[in-house]
């Protein structure tokens, strides 16, 4: 099972109910790495924020910025699974499993 890590401001307070999936970030992003690569989390999360009210504006060039403006900072974002991963970080999942040997012939 996939290690994921929810990041965001920080605080107490509970979630908003009816806003949907976001994060304390206020995006629906989570992170999704080992965590071994430090990033400026509250950049993240503004960029992000900001990126999510875009796209729902439909201002899709400069939502198209923004995540270059991530990938520039380190940051790789996955729209399809709603997580961002730092360059560099390692997987949240367990490592893969070793190659199986060859086929005997013969």
């Amino acid at each position: 099972r996939a290690r994921v890590v929810r990041c965001g401001w920080g605080g107490s307070g509970g979630g908003g109910g009816g806003g949907g999936g976001h994060n304390a970030g206020g995006h629906d992003y989570a992170r999704d790495d080992d965590g071994s690569v430090a990033v400026d989390m509250a950049k993240v999360d503004g960029i992000l924020l900001q990126r999510m009210q875009a796209k729902m504006q439909r201002d899709f060039a400069t939502a198209d910025r923004l995540r270059d403006d991530l990938k520039a900072a380190g940051v790789m974002v996955f729209d399809k699974e709603k997580t961002w991963k730092a360059i560099g970080a390692g997987p949240s999942r367990g490592g893969g499993g070793g190659g199986g040997g060859g086929y005997g012939g013969g």
